[in-house]
């Protein structure tokens, strides 16, 4: 006869139950998320001429305050240091939209199907993986939390490619990544499924809250929208071009009369 404390069976019950309701959570929050994110990389492609567009006049009218204000106080030679300012300043706002452009083009809508081969997939892996089954390694310690950060990453961008490999052959996408090895033995105690099923309550609180700030956001509501009504997406965008046309319009103005100050000044 072989005697088994009956809290442990109870715990990994517990524990069990947890990550399943983990699984359900996240995969239904990536879901969403993934949608909203599509939702607004639709939107930014549309809207980026005339977001960049405003946000150029926006640093040449800046800019040209601040020159012709050097230019009277204190002459040509330090007015010319805010030309350089503000070339600095506009590289770095087409580096950003580019950045943001290229971030955008991650994102994509799941299909159902899809949606429900992500729950799979993640209940499979927060089956596997958790906080405190290295933390005694520090090197498998470091493995892990790269491993988890690759698995947060393709969670939330919807990329069901990388999440495959992980789920399939972990240790092999270890290895192919130049990582130390896991050791994925089972050595669960009590003490150390009490600390697991309360990190897991944790982040299932974590989520909840997430996935409730996600509801409450305004792209979550024309997200709802959209997908209710597919028409009202393009009436959104024609009223963002429209407010944003007449910005454009004042800001053009503002420049083009800042231009002709500092051409009277400098004669």
């Amino acid at each position: 006869m072989v005697y088994v404390n009956p809290e442990l069976h109870r715990l990994r019950g517990l524990v069990d139950a947890a990550r399943a309701r983990l699984a359900e959570l996240e995969a239904g929050f990536t879901v969403e998320k993934a949608q909203i994110g599509a939702l607004k990389a639709r939107l930014f492609s549309r809207l980026r001429p005339q977001f960049q567009e405003r946000d150029r006049l926006r640093l040449v009218v800046s800019y040209r305050r601040k020159y012709l204000e050097t230019l009277v106080r204190l002459g040509e030679e330090d007015a010319g240091k805010i030309d350089e300012e503000y070339r600095e300043a506009d590289a770095r706002n087409e580096r950003e939209y580019s950045e943001t452009a290229a971030a955008m083009a991650e994102w994509k809508e799941l299909a159902p199907g899809e949606a429900a081969e992500l729950g799979r997939l993640w209940r499979k892996l927060v089956k596997l993986f958790h906080p405190d089954r290295f933390a005694s390694d520090p090197v498998q310690q470091a493995t892990y939390e790269k491993l988890t950060a690759a698995i947060n990453h393709a969670k939330d961008n919807g990329d069901l490619a990388t999440l495959r490999k992980i789920a399939e052959d972990p240790q092999g996408f270890i290895l192919r990544q130049g990582w130390a090895s896991l050791e994925f033995a089972d050595t669960e105690q009590i003490a150390q499924l009490r600390r697991l099923w309360e990190s897991i309550e944790l982040e299932i609180v974590r989520v909840l809250e997430a996935l409730n700030a996600l509801r409450e956001s305004p792209d979550y509501e024309l997200q709802r929208l959209t997908a209710r009504s597919p028409a009202f997406f393009d009436e959104t965008v024609g009223r963002h071009i429209a407010s944003l046309e007449v910005e454009i319009q004042g800001l053009a103005g503002q420049a083009a009369e800042l231009e002709r100050e500092i051409a009277e000044l400098l004669g």
